[in-house]
């Protein structure tokens, strides 16, 4: 179900696939979900990220593909 995580290290937030490993850095956690909920353009479903904090802690988010108008 999760298959993709946000990572904080070193300063910095890893957007990292299961299967394909890390897919990209970014500065702050929001971008990095604002580039998952990319990943959800595909499937069109809404995409639940896995974010693990510097301090070690998890939290669950769901993104959803953007909206186009």
């Amino acid at each position: 179900m999760f298959d993709l995580s946000v990572v904080a290290s070193d300063g910095r937030w890893l957007l990292v696939d299961e299967a394909e490993g890390e897919l990209g850095e970014f500065e702050t956690c929001d971008a990095a979900l604002k580039a998952a909920g990319d990943f959800a353009v595909l499937d069109r479903e809404p995409r639940h990220v896995l974010i693990q904090d510097a301090a070690g802690e998890w939290e669950e988010a769901v993104v959803g593909p953007p909206q186009f108008h």
